[in-house]
């Protein structure tokens, strides 16, 4: 099964992990952190916020992510 083609309309949300929960030590390096988010998570692609669930995908033809959130700590309206 593709993690990222996850349907929202028939995902089982009390299944999906509550990122609330996800606590990372954060001492430790960046790769093993990513790690430890991942094995939380279970699904990066998917997952919850109480009772909200959040989806997350990328456009292959895009702007990276990094980019994007570049952008928009940059914007004028976001530092105010």
């Amino acid at each position: 099964m593709d993690i990222q083609q996850d349907d929202l309309q028939t995902v089982a949300v009390h299944q999906l992990a509550d990122i609330r929960d996800i606590k990372i030590d954060t001492t430790k390096d960046k790769d093993t952190r990513i790690q430890e988010f991942i094995r939380a998570v279970k699904n990066p692609y998917c997952f919850r916020c109480g009772n909200t669930v959040i989806k997350v995908s990328f456009s292959k033809d895009g702007e990276s992510f990094q980019d994007l959130l570049q952008e928009y700590f940059s914007s004028p309206i976001n530092c105010e």
